[in-house]
């Protein structure tokens, strides 16, 4: 049964609205369903400026809105990404001091990242991600016999960028000495556009000097997806048998 309301609160909700409030507003703070107040309220004319505020009030009320919207969507976020992350902890169980495992891992990293012969003859893997690098050629190094003497590093960066700075950024990175960084030159696309990322330190590219290895890990990385696709193949050939 619909609520009666009186005479008097009929005439309040009217003068609030001569006032400039919002429809909005006055169900909010009188308990009144809005289309109730609209039925209260056709015979009434507001102004022009009673119009403005109550769009000012809009626009300040969407504004707060889109703030509290965004507030939650990152909450949201944060407890998906917690609970991936959370999820992701049982390979910390996983041991990397294997160097079967160490070139496995290797092996796939260069066929995603590294340079591939016989495009290039020597190892050649670049990224922006200090940890990515860091872990590339600290397990490079468990994994094999590395030659020091044949490692190098290299820098791609941005115009504003000091390369110095970089250059003794990356070389406690990845371990080699800052007198083996080859040398490069900024991007000259880049030129007049200011680096926005703070924490960007440009590309660092591994290398070392050796065509073998170089190869080694490209050839484990494409047994691995070659090995998969195969497997794949056999699955689905299982799953559309008639002997099934």
């Amino acid at each position: 049964m619909a609520k009666v309301h009186s005479q008097k609160t009929r005439q309040r909700a009217r003068n609030l609205r001569h006032k400039g409030w919002s429809i909005g507003e006055i169900s909010l703070k009188m308990d009144i369903p809005k289309n109730t107040l609209s039925s209260w309220f056709k015979d009434i004319i507001l102004s022009q400026e009673q119009n403005k505020r109550i769009e000012q009030k809009m626009l300040a009320s969407a504004a707060i809105g889109r703030k509290i919207a965004t507030k939650l969507l990152r909450a949201k976020m944060e407890r998906w990404k917690e609970k991936i992350r959370k999820k992701a902890q049982c390979y910390n169980k996983q041991s990397l001091n294997y160097p079967a495992i160490g070139r496995f891992i290797c092996g796939l990293l260069y066929l995603c990242e590294g340079a591939k012969y016989p495009s290039s003859r020597y190892l050649h893997l670049g990224n922006s991600d200090p940890k990515i690098i860091s872990f590339f050629i600290n397990t490079l190094r468990k994994s094999y016999k590395i030659d020091e003497n044949k490692l190098r590093f290299s820098i791609s960066y941005r115009w504003d960028q000091n390369h110095q700075q970089l250059k003794s950024y990356w070389s406690k990175v990845t371990k080699i000495p800052e007198s083996k960084c080859l040398n490069s030159k900024p991007d000259i696309r880049t030129k007049g556009k200011p680096t926005l990322r703070k924490d960007y330190m440009g590309i660092c590219r591994i290398i070392y000097y050796n065509t073998t290895l170089q190869f080694e890990l490209q050839s484990i990385g494409e047994t691995i997806i070659k090995k998969w696709c195969v497997l794949e193949k056999v699955r689905t050939c299982l799953q559309h048998s008639p002997l099934k």
